[in-house]
């Protein structure tokens, strides 16, 4: 299994923390106040509420899980950062039990074409396409790195 950092660094090599939560919270906001959002019913706003909510505290513990991995001067996950890193984690386990693969394509697949279709925006289609690209593999990513199995090996139990 590829070490966690490495992971980590190849999905973050883009980004700092700041820079991704406020892309994340600026693309965020404008799909809220999209056109397309204003039709939504509530089924359709509970579920962009949701995403959001996955979006920004999964990003977060993706930045403050590597972060401790450099400080510690670590590839992988001990038993320290476990303890101390448990929030964190959690975020990073409820990120890929929350949802299924396909919710997860078809929703950034949707938001992105919200954001190409906006108005009166001063991003360019190709910069809103990159980050597209970038969302997905990013949450793509953090979807199959198996929080729970790297636990396990350091804990040396079943980990529900």
């Amino acid at each position: 299994m590829e070490s966690l950092l490495a992971i980590l660094n190849n999905i973050t090599a883009y980004s700092s923390r700041h820079s991704f939560k406020d892309l994340c919270w600026h693309g965020l906001r404008r799909i809220a106040s999209s056109r397309e959002a204003a039709d939504w019913d509530a089924a359709q706003r509970d579920h962009f509420m949701f995403f959001t909510y996955l979006f920004t505290t999964c990003g977060e513990g993706v930045f403050i899980v590597k972060d401790a991995l450099e400080g510690e001067g670590l590839t992988d996950l001990n038993s320290k950062l476990i303890t101390t890193l448990v929030e964190s984690l959690d975020r990073l386990e409820e990120f890929a039990a929350a949802i299924e693969l396909e919710e997860l394509n078809e929703t950034i697949d949707e938001y992105a074409e919200i954001l190409l279709n906006s108005e009166g925006h001063a991003i360019s289609k190709e910069v809103i396409e990159f980050a597209a690209s970038h969302f997905r593999s990013f949450f793509l990513t953090v979807y199959t790195l198996n929080i729970g199995e790297r636990i396990d090996r350091v804990s040396g139990f079943s980990h529900c």
